[in-house]
């Protein structure tokens, strides 16, 4: 496993344990997506707005999940 796909496990993991909702699609929207909400919709406490925060900045250190081999 690479580190782009353990942080897409974590991700997940993470989202799962919040209920956070899911696309039409049935699956999650990027953490991105999820800080770009209106807040009414999904009512976030400040830990999952920090942690998301947080995931997308390891994200983007780590090559923005573009693996160079």
């Amino acid at each position: 496993m690479n580190q782009h796909e353990f942080l897409k496990e974590i991700y997940n993991d993470f989202c799962t344990k919040h209920n956070l909702p899911k696309n039409k699609d049935g699956k999650f929207p990027s953490a991105g997506d999820y800080l770009y909400v209106e807040k009414e919709d999904i009512p976030f406490t400040d830990h999952q707005l920090k942690w998301l925060d947080n995931y997308i900045k390891l994200w983007e250190a780590t090559n923005g999940g573009e693996d160079n081999d």
